[in-house]
């Protein structure tokens, strides 16, 4: 929503629903750390990458519980930029939101690498030649493209991102059903490693698996364009978590499940996992057709448009406030949508698309994106105690144990993150506060009234309500089932073979 309540300013329209919510945060998630880093690590741990990933899922709900608690209370664009302002005070939501856009830009470019190496391994599958082509062309024209797309306007960019959703979500299930019959149980048994990886190796491996669920809250940094945002973001954050949990323990029971324990060590080091684990197995052809068409024009392009989405709403809020210049707080006339945040979105991507390395793009974000979420947390017990009459239409349950535990646990996962990669977070982090103090303190700050900033929240009446009461009841069955089918997958292999 626009802080700027002048009636002749363009204002942001509130026109994603639960589905729209629900596919800009799962496809925000669900990627290029599934289908890189994260399931590299099959590579190092084996079938016990489900312990990892459900590891990952329990230290994520805490949080995504949290951010539904906050963006139903404050129901703007800016996620947890706004978050740290209210909780805060403005320098932790400078630092907050350039972390957030850093992160969620690499998750977007290392998605576009990830486009372009599973889209040249489809493109050989037909026997032509890709060692000419370098993927990081392949990815700026991906990124060019989908800049204009999100210049036109959100709900083009939402109708989008459902398709791109669902037929990932097709493709996934008609590629599930075709490999079964060529999983072999036994691969889940029985795997032995030459040694113990020591802690510290084991937090990188776990951390890079914990990154398959960064982006959870992807809604809430679109807080200004969801409609009946109090019921709809509660909504969508609780059911985007555990639909990520299924996903990503699908595929990686798959990988399991086909890729022979002599291979791990290939596996480890591959730019394109699946791919790569069908070709281990001798199963080129068809099967790996359809996995990269599947990821490549479903996954990744259902990350990538919420990629460049997501951030451009934190510059566009940033610049409202004062924190950035003004004309980076523009929206189109027309389209109503951030044009130069948007641009300058796209710039990001293209610096770093230019470094060609997946693994250090990856570890860039997932160190902002949890520093991300502690300073979110933090914000979270300060707005508790500033606002403590504040209408909060969906509460965490112990929330505030919640957030201390998260805090802790993310700042213990930092410890043991790549070092050249906190490196650059913490140059990162100085630039901003020297930003900060030069620029940002001597700018007036948004200081609206909070009901004012709000605004008037649209309730649904008695039909709508009993409509999307309705879509979310097939939303909360789809996702409980397909978690526990995720987690019975692993539980099949041991009850057939033992």
């Amino acid at each position: 929503m626009d802080l700027n309540h002048n009636n002749t300013t363009p204002k942001m329209s509130r026109v994603l629903g639960l589905k729209e919510s629900i596919s800009m945060t799962v496809g925000t998630v669900v990627g290029v750390g599934l289908f890189t880093s994260g399931s590299a690590q099959i590579g190092y741990v084996g079938p016990w990458i489900i312990v990892f990933t459900f590891l990952a899922l329990l230290i994520s709900i805490w949080p995504a519980l949290i951010y539904a608690e906050m963006s139903a209370a404050l129901p703007l664009a800016g996620g947890t930029y706004n978050f740290a302002k209210k909780g805060l005070n403005r320098v932790w939501a400078n630092l907050a939101g350039w972390h957030y856009i850093v992160s969620v830009v690499a998750i977007c470019s290392g998605e576009s690498l990830a486009f372009a190496n599973y889209f040249k391994i489809l493109i050989e599958q037909f026997g032509i030649s890709t060692t000419w082509l370098d993927p990081r062309i392949i990815a700026i024209l991906l990124i060019l493209f989908f800049l204009i797309l999100n210049f036109y306007g959100i709900e083009q960019s939402g109708k989008a991102q459902t398709i791109f959703m669902f037929f990932f979500w097709g493709c996934s299930i008609f590629w599930f059903l075709y490999m079964i019959p060529r999983v072999h149980l036994t691969y889940f048994s029985g795997f032995s490693i030459d040694r113990l990886p020591s802690f510290k190796e084991i937090m990188y491996i776990f951390g890079l698996i914990w990154w398959c669920y960064t982006g959870f809250e992807t809604s809430v940094s679109m807080g200004g364009e969801i409609k009946y945002p109090q019921i709809t973001l509660p909504r969508s954050l609780k059911l985007s978590i555990f639909l990520v949990f299924a996903i990503n323990a699908a595929f990686q029971w798959f990988l399991v499940g086909v890729v022979s324990h002599k291979f791990y060590g290939d596996l480890a080091i591959a730019t394109a996992p699946y791919a790569k684990g069908l070709q281990l197995a001798g199963l080129t052809g068809f099967p790996i057709i359809l996995l990269c068409i599947g990821i490549a024009f479903g996954g990744d392009l259902s990350t990538i448009n919420p990629g460049i989405a997501a951030p451009a709403r934190y510059i566009y809020t940033m610049a409202k406030d004062g924190a950035l210049p003004a004309f980076f707080g523009k929206l189109h006339y027309k389209y109503k949508t951030p044009c130069i945040a948007i641009a300058l979105v796209g710039i990001i991507n293209i610096v770093l698309i230019a470094t060609g390395s997946i693994d250090y793009i990856a570890s860039i974000s997932l160190i902002s994106l949890a520093i991300c979420y502690i300073i979110g947390c933090l914000s979270y017990i300060g707005i508790k105690h500033r606002y403590p009459k504040l209408k909060r239409p969906y509460v965490a349950p112990y929330g505030l144990f919640g957030a201390i535990f998260t805090v802790v646990i993310y700042t213990i996962m930092l410890i043991y993150a790549d070092r050249f990669a906190l490196f650059t977070a913490g140059v990162l982090t100085i630039c901003c506060l020297i930003f900060y103090f030069l620029y940002t303190r001597n700018k007036d700050e948004n200081k609206a009234d909070l009901m004012l900033e709000i605004g008037l929240i649209e309730q649904a009446n008695q039909s709508e309500k009993v409509r999307i009461d309705k879509q979310y009841f097939i939303w909360k069955w789809v996702t409980i089932v397909v978690s526990v089918v995720a987690l019975g997958m692993y539980i099949i292999p041991f009850v057939i073979t033992k």
